[in-house]
């Protein structure tokens, strides 16, 4: 059995942030997993496609993680360029620009028929929950071929997609096959013994209107919040001014510590469970203390 994998980009990474943001995957291992899961260990995996929405002036390392996943056996990434839009907010009129994602679905829609129509694979595994795929499901099974669903969490799944594949994967039974290691952040210790107070080579200030928007906005979060947990930084919190959610922000955040504007460090919630936070820097390596007053979330 010939097995092919189709990713919906930003439904997958949206879906591993909200299961675990501190996941790390090993996307080789991934599609060894999914395709022994689908057809056993006979099974060849024919490919794995990758379909994202890119701006024009997403950070070098949604490029560099993009390049990496296409330059492993198998992987052909396709991008489609975001596009540019404004909008007004409604509570102060302010106007702004965003970018949303034009024709991913749809390239992932023509090349899913596409490659079953010439036998490109016996199976194919779709990597998204949207409901908006059921109809191109629907047409792979008229040619004979099986479709099969994989997400993370049943909450990302539509029921009417569901319904229509052959069958249903959960990612999370495979993590302990494809989970990257990775090193484990510094504790949090009392001010005169952390990390960030340590000498350090002098501050080079990091270039791109980008880098200090995204400063900015992680210093208003940090105004709001007891602490900001990288993954609803990179996932949930709402700004005009931060690329959207997902890999490029996620990308940008990256840029943010590798510059020595933030840093990453492990705290604990309300709920007693780990969390990875991250903080902005004083340009001469020191971490910017509080504003004072700290609201909580409404």
């Amino acid at each position: 059995m010939k097995v092919s994998v189709f990713f919906d980009g930003q439904n997958f990474y949206r879906s591993l942030q909200r299961y675990d943001e501190s996941l790390r995957v090993d996307y080789d291992r991934l599609a060894t997993w999914i395709t022994q899961a689908v057809g056993g260990s006979s099974a060849i995996f024919a490919g794995a496609h990758y379909y994202v929405g890119v701006s024009a002036d997403a950070p070098p390392l949604v490029e560099g993680f993009l390049k990496g996943l296409e330059l492993r056996p198998g992987y052909f990434v396709k991008r489609e360029l975001r596009v540019r839009r404004s909008g007004r907010c409604p509570a102060c009129g302010a106007e702004y620009e965003y970018t949303t994602e034009k024709r991913v679905d749809t390239r992932l829609v023509a090349d899913l028929i596409h490659y079953a129509a010439i036998s490109a694979f016996d199976a194919a595994v779709l990597i998204s929950g949207d409901d908006d795929f059921v109809p191109a499901v629907e047409a792979v099974n008229a040619l004979g071929k099986q479709v099969w669903v994989a997400t993370w969490s049943a909450d990302d799944l539509s029921k009417d997609l569901r319904v229509r594949c052959f069958g249903q994967i959960h990612l999370s039974e495979g993590i302990a096959t494809f989970r990257v290691e990775r090193p484990r952040p510094f504790e949090r210790v009392p001010p005169r013994m952390a990390p960030s107070r340590l000498a350090r080579p002098p501050f080079q200030p990091a270039s791109g209107p980008a880098l200090e928007r995204a400063l900015q906005e992680l210093q208003r979060a940090e105004a709001r919040l007891p602490h900001v947990s990288r993954g609803y930084f990179v996932m949930r919190w709402k700004s005009h001014q931060l690329p959207p959610v997902g890999v490029e922000r996620e990308a940008l955040v990256q840029q943010l510590i590798g510059a020595g504007l933030a840093e990453e460090f492990e705290v604990k919630d309300a709920e007693g469970r780990n969390v990875t936070a991250i903080r902005s820097r004083e340009p001469d390596g020191n971490v910017r203390e509080p504003d004072g007053n700290i609201a909580l979330p409404g």
